[in-house]
């Protein structure tokens, strides 16, 4: 292991019963071939190398059906034990269809990116946004700046929403328009789709009570996409309301193989950047500091080095 960033979805799994032990916690991982399984010949030792946990099986009517993250397979594999140590072995199936060596001249820090801006990639098409749609990004930390990328990729327009100056301002740098206070945001989201409402709005964090201001800002016959899942028991959207508006609420979970491959190359590419997401690095003894960092809401995104 050279490092590996610390999601969110690694916090969620130390809450108390949400994750049994023993968890494989760390998959923004990025290595360093010490050693090969038998038929690996795309590698070498030396190498520098980022590598994803889950892969599907391809063939499952989940698959076919375009959820390959539902694949029982791709539940199944994943890596031992897991990116927030000095060693870690990369499944066969991983080997094959989600690592990528590493290019001189990019960053470990820049590579570790491409498991969670597959995600945004994914996300972004599940929202079917399109060149002259409009976009809301809700929470602009580092999934938000990579979501808004993925959404500007498209073609859309994206405007941002955070409460946190600092985060205001890493969305304005990765491309979103961001305003400070609902007012002013729904004054420019009046004027940019004559008073229709967003296409889509991508929540990245606030849980089951953000769909109610979503609903709010949302066109009829729009996309509400629940990125992070988060808190709530209950959707807090009346029936009528998604019947009558034709409201749809969506929700994508990790990525395929073939969008950390897109995802890899955008970062090579330089398309899309992550300059200054990640705010701090701990090395791996420091690991519960990174978790009081992102839970405090005073890290981005926090790197762990062995």
């Amino acid at each position: 292991m050279r490092g590996c960033g610390l999601c969110g979805s690694d916090i969620a799994k130390l809450v108390p019963g949400a994750a049994g032990a023993p968890s494989v916690l760390g998959h923004e991982l990025v290595g360093e071939v010490v050693a090969l399984g038998a038929g690996v010949d795309r590698f070498a030792p030396g190498q520098r190398v980022v590598a994803a946990h889950h892969v599907p099986c391809f063939d499952c009517h989940y698959c076919r059906r375009g959820s390959p993250s539902m694949c029982r397979t791709f539940k199944r594999i994943n890596l031992d034990p897991g990116g927030f140590a000095e060693l870690v072995r990369v499944p066969a199936p991983n080997v094959e269809h989600a690592a990528f060596a590493i290019p001189p001249g990019m960053t470990d820090e820049t590579a570790s990116f491409t498991e969670p801006l597959g995600c945004c990639l994914r996300a972004a098409r599940r929202s079917r946004v399109g060149a002259g749609d409009v976009a809301i990004v809700v929470g602009l930390g580092s999934i938000g700046c990579l979501m808004t990328q993925a959404l500007r990729w498209t073609g859309a327009r994206v405007l941002g929403a955070d409460l946190v100056a600092e985060r205001r301002a890493l969305g304005r740098r990765a491309g979103a328009e961001v305003f400070d206070g609902d007012g002013p945001l729904d004054e420019a989201l009046a004027e940019a789709t004559e008073r229709r409402g967003a296409d889509v709005i991508v929540f990245t964090g606030g849980g089951a009570d953000a769909l109610r201001w979503g609903a709010e800002r949302i066109r009829d016959g729009g996309m509400l996409h629940s990125f992070a899942g988060g808190e709530g028991p209950v959707l807090p959207l009346p029936p009528a309301a998604l019947y009558h508006r034709e409201l749809t609420v969506t929700a994508t979970y990790s990525s395929s193989p073939a969008e950390l491959a897109e995802a890899f190359h955008l970062l090579v590419a330089g398309t899309v950047t992550v300059d200054g997401l990640i705010t701090h690095r701990v090395p791996l003894a420091g690991l519960a500091e990174g978790v009081k960092l992102m839970r405090g809401r005073r890290a981005v995104k926090v790197y762990v080095t062995p």
